[in-house]
């Protein structure tokens, strides 16, 4: 064969196989809150990277890791080289777990009771919701295009009971090949069902909405403010971009040792029951 058939052949061949690193999507947010009287609080910048049904979100003092396919939820805290891992429900029985526990120690300090050891014990669930009793949502159109992150986005409004609880800004990004509708829909209804207070109940109502389904089903939201008692949230993408991801993009390093949720962000850690790792790393698949 000659020399120049041989190097096409070899070419085509090598067009075949399957590259190493997976198509997707990388995001780049900024976010900022202001308190209820208007006070900004300080900015925060984050990566967020997506293939494969997989979802990293890089912040400043932790990573997290979401694995639509497999259920698992791995958070990370880059400067101390600890981590988590979990299934979702694991995720939220721990932090309900926590978060009812310093609730009950708060009011025992106001109060001057002791906390009840059986009430300390016991495992919180998620309350079961009712749709039926969920706040109506009205998702409008304003007519209103801003140019974010180089796209040409919408702008619609969201009213729950009729009072204006979220702007978002639409592009027209279809992230479907990457990333099921289906099961980030489920996961966001089971995070809210967890949920207290009033918005609870507007992010219940607003993920049930099939109008939110069909806005934002092959669209990305490029910006959003959200509106609640204790303030505002707003978070806007400023880069958008189709890029190769290393599948190790979404592994743990195996110098980070594994620790309690409860124990992530503050020391001393305390090695998860049943970890028979020696450095901790998160088991490979």
């Amino acid at each position: 064969m000659p020399s120049t058939l041989r190097s096409l052949a070899i070419l085509a061949a090598l067009a075949l196989i399957p590259s190493l690193a997976q198509a997707g999507w990388v995001i780049e947010w900024s976010t900022a809150a202001a308190g209820p009287k208007g006070q900004a609080m300080a900015a925060q910048k984050a990566t967020q990277s997506i293939a494969k049904n997989q979802v990293r979100m890089d912040q400043p003092e932790v990573v997290t890791i979401t694995d639509y396919d497999k259920d698992r939820l791995v958070m990370m805290n880059p400067t101390k080289d600890y981590f988590w891992s979990g299934s979702s429900s694991d995720y939220l029985r721990e932090m309900t777990t926590a978060r009812d526990a310093a609730i009950r120690e708060r009011i025992g300090h106001l109060t001057g009771k002791k906390k009840d050891k059986d009430a300390a014990a016991s495992v919180p669930t998620p309350s079961t919701v009712d749709p039926s009793k969920l706040p109506p949502v009205s998702i409008t159109a304003t007519g209103v295009t801003e140019k974010i992150a180089g796209y040409a986005a919408e702008k619609y409004e969201v009213r729950v009971d009729g009072d204006l609880f979220e702007e978002m800004w639409i592009a027209p990004v279809d992230l479907s090949s990457d990333l099921n509708y289906d099961r980030y829909l489920a996961q966001q209804l089971k995070n809210s069902a967890v949920m207290q207070g009033k918005s609870a109940d507007a992010y219940n109502a607003i993920y049930r909405d099939p109008e939110y389904r069909r806005v934002t089903e092959k669209a990305l939201v490029v910006k959003s403010v959200t509106h609640h008692v204790a303030g505002t949230f707003e978070r806007t993408a400023t880069s958008v971009q189709q890029r190769d991801i290393p599948p190790s993009t979404f592994t743990v390093p195996d110098s980070y040792r594994k620790v309690r949720l409860s124990d992530l962000m503050e020391p001393p850690p305390t090695p998860a029951p049943g970890d028979a790792s020696p450095s901790g790393a998160m088991p490979k698949n």
